[in-house]
C-alpha cells in the first residue's frame, strides 16, 4: 500500500483504523502453498477473523480452523463449507459440539481426553478426530507462544494419546495426529522435533490417513523451505495427506494500524509521543513486548474524520533531546500502553500520521472497549482500491447489550 492511500484512508476515516492489503494475503498464501507443495492450508481464523479477509482467503481455496462458536460461525457465514473446517482448541463445549454436528463439521482435534468423552457421548459416527499431542520440546519461542512445552496447557501427553487413539481407532474415528508448536517459530530445526514426536505414534498406527502440522510461523523472513523440508519427508514416508493451519504468516504483514500522534512530551528522561492507538487497539507490545515497526506516513497535521478522537496540540520545547530515547505511548492511563519501546521513530509534531507494521495478526482480534475504548475501524485495499469493511465503533455499541 503507498503512502498516499494511507493518507486517504486516514482523512476519510480517522484514526486509529487497521488498513490490510489483500494483495499482501495472496502473495503470502502463493509462498506458504509453494514451500508446503501438496499440503491441505486452513487458514486459523482466530489471527484475524475479519469477514472480507476470510471470504478472500476462501476464494483463495483455503479451509479454516475454527476455535469457537463465533469462529465457527464466521468461518460458515463466510461461505466456507463445513467439510472445509477443522474445530481445534482446548475448550469444547456442549454448545459447540452441536453447532458443529449441526453444521455439518467432520473433523475435529482433541485437545484432552476429557473432550473426547463430550464428543464420544455427543458426536456421530461419522465425525473423524485427530488428538493433539503435548510433545514436552522447547520450540524456541516466547513462553507465552510455546504451546509445545510441557508445562503447556496444550494438547495430551505421548502415553495418553496413545491410549486415546487406541481407544478412537476401535471405534474406526481416528484420523491422525496435531502437533501445534508454537507461534511466532523462527527455527526450522524446530520441525525435526515435531517429526521426532510424531514418529513413533504413527509407526504405531501405520494406517492413518491425516497429520496436522499446525501452524505458527514467525514473520518476517521464516525459512518455510527448511521448515518444510522434514515435514514433507514424513508425510511421504507415511503415505499421509498433511494440513497445516498459518494465520499470522498470511495476514500479519498485511496489516497495518493508523495512528495520529496527539501530544509531545519532552523534558523528562524519555521523550514520549502520545498517540491515538494503544493497547486496547493493540494489546501485543503490552502482552508480549512484541515489536511492531513504526514509520511515518505524513508529517503534516491531517484533517481527520469526526470523531477520531485526533485532536491535537503541541507543546513546543527548545530542548532538541539528542541522545534521548523516544516511547511511542498510548492514549490510556496504564504505563503498559505503548506501541514502541526506544523507537528510531524521532520527535514527531501532533497531527503526524504513523502506521504501525505487521499488524495484521491478533491486532483487531484482541481489541477491547477498556476504559470504554471505540475499536477502530477496519478497511481492506485490493488493487490499489480501499474499502470500508468494518466501521468505527460508536459510544452507544458501548451499552448496546445492557439491561438498566
Amino acid at each position: 500500500m503507498t503512502d498516499q492511500i494511507l493518507r486517504s484512508i486516514a482523512a476519510q476515516h480517522g484514526t486509529p483504523t487497521y488498513v490490510y492489503d489483500l494483495d499482501v494475503v495472496t502473495s503470502r498464501l502463493e509462498r506458504v502453498r509453494r514451500a508446503f507443495s501438496g499440503f491441505d492450508v486452513h487458514y486459523a481464523v482466530k489471527a484475524n477473523a475479519l469477514g472480507a479477509l476470510l471470504v478472500h482467503l476462501r476464494e483463495l481455496g483455503t479451509g479454516a480452523e475454527a476455535l469457537t462458536v463465533g469462529e465457527l460461525e464466521r468461518a460458515l457465514r463466510a461461505g466456507f463449507e463445513p467439510q472445509r473446517v477443522i474445530l481445534g482448541g482446548p475448550g469444547h463445549t456442549p454448545s459447540l459440539v452441536q453447532q458443529a454436528l449441526t453444521s455439518g463439521v467432520r473433523l475435529v482435534s482433541l485437545d484432552s481426553l476429557s473432550a473426547w468423552a463430550l464428543w464420544r457421548d455427543t458426536g456421530g459416527p461419522e465425525t473423524r478426530f485427530l488428538i493433539r499431542l503435548n510433545p514436552a520440546f522447547d520450540p524456541h519461542t516466547h513462553q507465552h507462544l510455546a504451546t509445545a512445552a510441557a508445562d503447556s496447557k496444550f494438547g495430551v501427553p505421548p502415553a495418553q494419546a496413545l491410549e486415546l487413539a487406541t481407544t478412537i481407532q476401535a471405534r474406526g474415528q481416528l484420523a491422525g495426529f496435531h502437533v501445534h508448536a508454537g507461534s511466532m517459530l523462527a527455527d526450522p530445526a524446530v520441525a525435526e522435533l515435531v517429526v521426532a514426536a510424531l514418529e513413533p505414534l504413527y509407526r504405531r498406527f501405520s494406517d492413518l490417513e491425516l497429520v496436522d502440522f499446525g501452524g505458527g510461523f514467525a514473520v518476517p523472513d521464516v525459512d518455510l523451505e527448511a521448515f518444510a523440508e522434514p515435514l514433507r519427508a514424513f508425510t511421504a514416508r507415511h503415505r499421509l495427506r498433511a494440513l497445516i493451519e498459518p494465520g499470522r504468516f498470511l495476514v500479519a504483514e498485511a496489516g497495518v494500524l493508523l495512528t495520529t500522534v496527539l501530544h509531545e512530551k519532552y523534558g523528562g528522561p524519555r521523550d514520549h509521543l502520545i498517540a491515538d492507538a494503544g493497547m486496547a487497539d493493540l494489546i501485543r507490545p503490552a502482552l508480549y513486548d512484541a515489536e511492531h515497526p513504526l514509520r511515518v506516513v505524513a508529517a503534516e497535521p491531517l484533517s481527520v474524520a469526526a470523531g477520531s478522537g485526533s485532536e491535537a496540540g503541541s507543546v513546543s520545547d527548545t530542548d532538541d533531546g539528542l541522545g534521548r530515547p523516544l516511547d511511542v505511548d498510548g492514549p490510556l492511563c496504564e504505563n503498559a500502553d505503548r506501541l514502541a519501546r526506544d523507537s528510531e521513530l524521532g520527535r514527531q509534531p501532533a497531527g503526524t500520521l504513523l502506521a504501525v507494521e505487521a499488524a495484521g495478526a491478533y491486532g483487531y482480534a484482541m481489541a477491547s472497549n477498556y476504559v470504554s475504548s471505540l475499536r477502530p475501524a477496519q478497511v481492506v485495499v485490493r488493487d490499489g482500491r480501499a474499502r470500508l469493511a468494518s466501521r468505527r465503533e460508536v459510544p452507544a455499541d458501548l451499552w448496546r447489550l445492557e439491561e438498566i
